[in-house]
């Protein structure tokens, strides 16, 4: 049960981030070391290399992989610390999205109270790592993937999906009023909605800061694009005209992939867009390619809006860190890389493209999916 005050959640923006947690499949020691089309290892250690000093990253592994991931580790010339955390008996790390599996409530500096984790009853992640930081454990009576919530300074953005249901079949109205009650007993922040309306489709402005604050237009039938919230939009911590400023992915058909695949993805997430503006959010547009998976050959989105940012610069540095899954390395998606660090730069940021993501697309995750923030500083910016 969620105390009646709880702390807040771990923002996606704001203070330095200080600890950071990841997990690995015992599968993915195991494929690195073969001879396959992709490595999932290797956008991990890419990640781990751009991190600061200062910055701790807690590993949560299987038991069988202590040893494969200890050589892993020491094979990278990392300065940031990191903590191998290996699960005990015969459990399993079902994947390596652990954005997905629990939340995290800020630490109350002033009383001295660590950070509490909010996972979903039995996941083994969650108890895992609380238990290695001494963290507390709270269990939510409602399910919620990390993914398909954005946290903000004073807002939560949930993909429409995750307020509806949370079993793929939609639940009566009244069902669905209790879930979102829930939802928002999590986090004091108001809360809302990323999803499109079908009569919007084709609709949207082309300037979506003129659209008027329209909360009727909420209403009625609505769908989510995607899985998830943060495979297309980003929380930067910004405003922009005395609104919250997001940043939401612009799809292009590339590398041969259909155009008509790129087309519908736009027409969704161009009326995604208008519904954000009309709840009040800026808004700014990043190009994203549509294009074949390497090991799959399917089409799908590269998800750069998928990143991890603070809003303080730290010592030494002249712009916060903004860091930037990368997929140019491997694919002729270089001048995406590009144009994405551009965008981010032009917002004030030092953009750190992290290579390696596409050995994952096919897995519909990147950068923010395979992290969970456990420790930020508060905002210190004036």
């Amino acid at each position: 049960m969620i105390a009646a005050n709880p702390l807040p959640l771990v923002p996606d923006c704001g203070g330095l981030i200080r600890v950071i947690a990841l997990a690995l499949p015992a599968a993915f020691f195991v494929e690195s070391g073969m001879d396959n089309t992709v490595s999932p290892l290797l956008p991990i250690g890419n990640l781990l290399l751009a991190l600061p000093s200062d910055m701790i990253a807690v590993i949560v592994i299987d038991g069988t992989s202590h040893a494969s991931a200890r050589n892993w580790l020491d094979g990278l010339l990392i300065s940031c610390i990191t903590e191998l955390v290996s699960l005990s008996g015969s459990e399993n790390i079902p994947h390596p999205w652990i954005q997905d599996m629990f939340h995290v409530r800020t630490r109350d500096r002033g009383r001295g109270v660590g950070p509490e984790l909010v996972p979903a009853a039995g996941n083994i992640v969650g108890s895992g790592l609380a238990a290695h930081l001494g963290a507390a454990v709270t269990h939510a009576d409602v399910t919620l993937a990390g993914g398909n919530q954005l946290v903000g300074p004073n807002f939560r953005l949930i993909g429409h999906s995750s307020l509806v249901d949370d079993s793929g079949i939609r639940r009566p109205v009244a069902g669905s009023a209790n879930r979102r009650q829930k939802i928002q007993a999590l986090d004091g922040r108001s809360v809302h909605s990323f999803g499109y309306r079908p009569q919007d489709l084709d609709n949207a402005p082309l300037d979506l800061l003129a659209v008027q604050l329209d909360p009727a237009a909420l209403e009625g039938k609505t769908h989510q694009c995607g899985f998830h919230v943060d495979q297309f939009v980003s929380v930067t911590g910004l405003e922009r005209s005395g609104r919250p400023l997001l940043l939401v992915a612009d799809p292009v058909a590339h590398s041969g992939c259909n155009v008509r695949a790129a087309t519908e993805l736009k027409r969704k997430l161009d009326a995604s867009a208008l519904s954000l503006a009309r709840q009040g959010f800026a808004i700014e547009r990043n190009p994203i390619p549509v294009a074949p998976a390497i090991d799959n050959n399917k089409c799908l989105p590269r998800l750069y809006n998928n990143v991890v940012l603070e809003n303080v610069t730290r010592s030494g540095q002249k712009r916060p860190f903004v860091w930037i899954p990368h997929f140019g390395d491997t694919e002729t998606l270089e001048e995406f890389d590009a144009v994405n660090r551009k965008i981010w730069c032009g917002l004030g940021f030092q953009p750190i493209g992290v290579a390696g993501w596409s050995n994952l697309s096919s897995r519909n995750g990147a950068l923010r999916c395979a992290i969970k923030i456990v420790d930020r500083d508060p905002d210190t910016r004036l």
